[in-house]
């Protein structure tokens, strides 16, 4: 198994259904013989880069084929497309990207169409496509930026020009940002460790927070392995911080799977009190355990539960984090699954978000803290939501994060990272408390 047609498989599966992380993986683990890291990595490459292009790739594609390539054969389909990828996004040379491809087709059994994508590709890999082509914002949006309808509109309608600038960085994954496991280490002797690994380490903006270039996977770092850290974004960081979980507290995360957040907050506890992590998913919560046993953490104990009902056995919190389920448009970046949403249930979506908060804001102490997150850029679920919370429970208040970040956003309701200005994951943050608590 080639890379190239592994990416080509996986991209005619990711037609019928699927998230694209699980698809290229089930193509993956049907290798026989695995198939080594780096053309692993290859194939990867091939497979997310058409995926996040496809409509660009279609609309030049279209100018030489007879048939629009939607009605084309999957297979000479996926072919085009993802050698076009290779060329006009990948650095391959022309030659190679158009010779494979043409070899490919033959080998899938298409030899009847190889001489319509050698000539088609030819045409299409020196063919040049610019923004100003799309006079129309949606088609530009669209088309050119290769969002889905929905996707395009929303933005548009609230960001206007803006949304140009924040569609142009999704193209651009921020760098892999980790925590560091105070329980177990020190940012300094984790920092030494990495570059023992062989991989380029950098403070990040905030203490216990590093910017790392990693020689392959985070995963297969001896220090991961050992508990030193875990992988979490600078946005991501910044909500668990703003809950300001202290040591003896009574912690609740009630949204909590991967897991990232729920080790930040028991290492800002010092693994001392109490620190609930709830996961609607039951498949999820032995990867909470899984995550809490890697780093030594023993203060959290992870349970099924459902969010959006209300739990009055549970009493009163200190600190609450509701990292709600979100339409997830701040990390396109990172799943392009998502450029091509229809956002059909968003009302759904906004109600059960509305219901986690108010219930985060019902177990709340008095004098607590309750921190709202999202990774959504989509006002509806960020300062609406807080907005309609402080409309039903005037006793709460927005209060001003301490940590800063340069370009974040600081408004009546919450703050707002765009990915365009913060050069992390689009999201948002609201710290809501009753009174100081200072």
């Amino acid at each position: 198994m080639t890379p190239r047609r592994l990416a080509v498989k996986a991209l005619i599966h990711q037609e019928q259904a699927g998230y694209a992380n699980l698809v290229l993986d089930a193509e993956l683990k049907k290798c026989d013989p695995p198939m080594n890291t780096r053309d692993a990595a290859f194939a990867a490459r091939i497979f997310y880069t058409t995926l996040e292009r496809l409509p660009l790739l279609d609309y030049t594609i279209d100018r030489y084929t007879k048939k629009p390539v939607a009605k084309l054969d999957a297979p000479v389909r996926a072919v085009l497309r993802s050698g076009l990828a290779q060329a006009k996004y990948m650095q391959v040379p022309m030659s190679a990207a158009v010779n494979e491809s043409v070899r490919l087709t033959k080998a899938l059994g298409k030899s009847s169409a190889a001489g319509m994508v050698n000539a088609v590709l030819r045409k299409a890999v020196v063919t040049e496509v610019h923004e100003d082509d799309f006079a129309n914002p949606l088609q530009r949006l669209g088309t050119y930026y290769c969002l889905s309808p929905a996707v395009a509109k929303l933005l548009y309608n609230q960001y206007g020009e803006e949304a140009f600038a924040m569609a142009g960085v999704f193209y651009e994954r921020p760098a892999t940002a980790i925590r560091v496991n105070t329980l177990r280490t020190t940012d300094e002797e984790l920092t030494d460790l990495l570059h023992t690994e062989g991989h380029s380490v950098r403070p990040g903006p905030w203490p216990h927070a590093l910017l790392v270039e990693f020689n392959g996977s985070p995963a297969a770092s001896r220090a991961f392995a050992r508990g030193f850290f875990h992988v979490q974004g600078l946005a991501s960081q910044f909500a668990a911080l703003c809950v300001g979980a202290q040591p003896g507290q009574k912690v609740a995360d009630l949204c909590a799977a991967p897991g990232g957040k729920s080790l930040t907050l028991a290492e800002c506890m010092q693994n001392q009190g109490k620190l609930i992590s709830g996961e609607y998913v039951e498949s999820r919560v032995p990867l909470l355990r899984k995550a809490f046993a890697r780093c030594g953490v023993t203060c959290a104990e992870a349970v099924q539960n459902d969010a959006a009902q209300p739990r009055s056995d549970w009493g009163k919190f200190d600190r609450i984090l509701c990292d709600v389920p979100c339409s997830g448009l701040g990390v396109i970046a990172k799943k392009p699954d998502i450029r091509y949403k229809d956002l059909d249930g968003i009302e759904n979506l906004l109600l059960s978000q509305q219901k986690i908060l108010q219930n985060g804001a019902d177990l709340l102490a008095e004098n607590g803290r309750l921190v709202y997150s999202t990774c959504t850029v989509n006002r509806d679920e960020n300062e609406e939501q807080v907005r309609t919370l402080h409309k039903n429970n005037p006793r709460f208040h927005v209060a001003v994060p301490a940590l800063q970040l340069p370009g974040m956003q600081q408004g009546e309701y919450g703050t707002l990272f765009l990915p365009h200005k913060t050069a992390t994951d689009g999201f948002f943050a609201a710290i809501l408390e009753t009174e100081s608590t200072q």
